[in-house]
């Protein structure tokens, strides 16, 4: 337990109905309880000072009262009315049952920032500290009512803007990652466990025995470890979401696209090439998840520097997505067109793309068949430059108008990826980078012991390297971490969480 009492506002600043304010410790109840008057007879008749509401009042329940300031009360009169700041609800959660594991007491103000300012303030004159961002889950995790895995869940639920995000971070503050970790932990403790006797008691000669339980019980935790690591790519996307870049020519009709999926005017489309010439990023969601669009500047070599600059940017936004859209002009130059998009090929190699040809409406039936032809010899005389993952999406082109209502269909095509590459229907899945590193370093640490069995080292190697596994499994529930980075995940929350 701390030894002190801290309090925040837990509701997100600006003006509600609601505003709450938490305190957490020690002192929480006696604090609430001495700015806090209940029983209101009539305008000028509160019970104060002695009838100690909140102290006697059961965990889990509320009362309805006001809030006082104290260093208010008329000098030299005690029986004089302090002035009353506003009308409120109180509950208390007791120890142990409550969110940090500590006495806790929220009062439930008008949700105005002045009002929620001046009942903290009386708070803090009368002996609480405010607290630092995340430090009510953070005594959660270190009075032991959560694990570090289910922490940070918390953090990820608050942040959590489609479904698919607040599935993920339910499953992992139900402690679905942590109950797999931990179950392997034990596994691998007990195993180090046996490898330490082996070593203090080397008389009794049962190495071969000892290595073979161990290499056993490890192949267990890394085939359970590695097929953990394999979820990190949908965990990435449910949690940041999954990136799509628009590219192509200038005016192939790009940020006509992205304002026809968003489903408003978002980018500036005109006639005039080159309109485009930064990277413009906005959200939405797909099935759930959360889509990060971005369109890019037309790909060209461009003699205005700011232009250069765009398309270098373009090229950079492609490189890092997910998806790639890469959108042709059938009504332009198909020659250029072609030869833009065999530019951009190798540079994009193993992206998932969406290959669209726009703009298809303005074409007779024979232009149309004549361009899909031409394109569609292209791709095959490319095939070998073409990476597996890569031509599997191109060989799918599609012939569109963005005007006519194709969008719906490039959206459909980022649904089917979503379908197959997203978070399925539950259990743990890795979402965050450092629960990621330290999968892989105990995955590491495993093959590692596995070596030094096959080349029949001593114990006291594959010992060690057991040990690195089993630390590596205590950092991601917090089993064993130091303060530094139990310091550095709570910096990130919000304060009053």
């Amino acid at each position: 337990m701390n030894g002190d009492t801290i309090g925040a506002i837990s509701t997100p600043p600006g003006s509600g109905g609601i505003g709450i304010i938490r305190v957490s410790g020690p002192d929480a109840i006696l604090t609430v309880d001495g700015v806090f008057a209940s029983g209101r007879h009539n305008r000028d008749n509160y019970r104060i000072r002695t009838a100690h509401d909140v102290v006697r009042m059961s965990a889990f329940t509320l009362k309805h009262g006001y809030i006082f300031d104290p260093a208010t009360f008329p000098e030299g009169d005690p029986d004089g009315m302090p002035e009353f700041v506003d009308e409120c609800l109180v509950s208390v959660m007791r120890a142990p049952k409550s969110y940090t594991g500590e006495d806790v007491v929220e009062i439930n103000t008008h949700g105005g920032t002045a009002v929620m300012r001046r009942v903290l303030g009386i708070l803090f004159r009368a002996g609480i500290r405010p607290a630092e961002p995340g430090e009510f889950t953070k005594r959660a995790f270190l009075n032991g009512r959560i694990d570090l895995t289910q922490a940070e869940a918390v953090a990820d639920m608050i942040q959590a803007r489609t479904e698919e995000s607040r599935k993920a971070a339910m499953e992992q503050m139900s402690g679905a990652l942590g109950e797999l970790v931990n179950r392997h932990a034990d596994m691998i403790g007990e195993t180090l466990a046996k490898l330490e006797v082996a070593i203090d008691y080397p008389e009794y000669d049962e190495d071969e025995q000892i290595i073979s339980e161990a290499m056993e019980s490890l192949r267990t935790t890394g085939e359970a470890l590695r097929e953990l690591a394999a979820t990190y790519e949908q965990g990435r996307i449910v949690r940041e979401g999954l990136r799509v870049a628009i590219s192509g020519r200038p005016n192939a009709g790009k940020s006509s696209l992205l304002n026809a999926l968003l489903g408003f005017g978002r980018a500036i489309v005109t006639d005039i090439p080159g309109t485009t010439r930064d990277t413009l990023e906005e959200a939405m969601e797909i099935s759930g998840y959360p889509v990060i669009l971005t369109d890019t500047a037309g790909l060209r070599d461009a003699d205005d520097p700011v232009e250069k600059i765009g398309v270098e940017r373009a090229m950079k936004e492609a490189s890092r997505a997910d998806i790639v859209i890469y959108l042709m002009d059938a009504a332009g130059d198909f020659d250029e067109e072609i030869t833009s998009l065999g530019n951009i090929l190798p540079e994009i190699s193993g992206k998932h793309i969406i290959l669209a040809v726009n703009k298809c409406d303005l074409l007779s039936e024979g232009e149309l068949d004549e361009r899909k032809t031409r394109l569609e010899d292209f791709l095959k005389e490319k095939s070998a430059e073409i990476s597996g993952n890569m031509c599997d999406a191109v060989g799918k082109i599609m012939y569109i108008s963005v005007k006519n209502g194709g969008a719906s269909e490039i959206s459909e095509r980022i649904r089917q990826y979503l379908d197959l590459h997203g978070a399925g229907s539950g259990g743990a899945i890795l979402t965050g980078e450092r629960h990621r590193e330290l999968v892989a370093r105990a995955i590491a640490a495993i093959d590692r012991a596995a070596v030094s069995a096959s080349e029949k080292r001593p114990l006291d190697f594959i010992a060690y390297d057991v040990w690195e596994c089993a630390q590596a499994l205590g950092e991601i529930t917090g089993r064993n971490v130091t303060d530094d980075v139990v310091d550095k995940i709570f910096s990130k929350f919000c304060l009053g969480k």
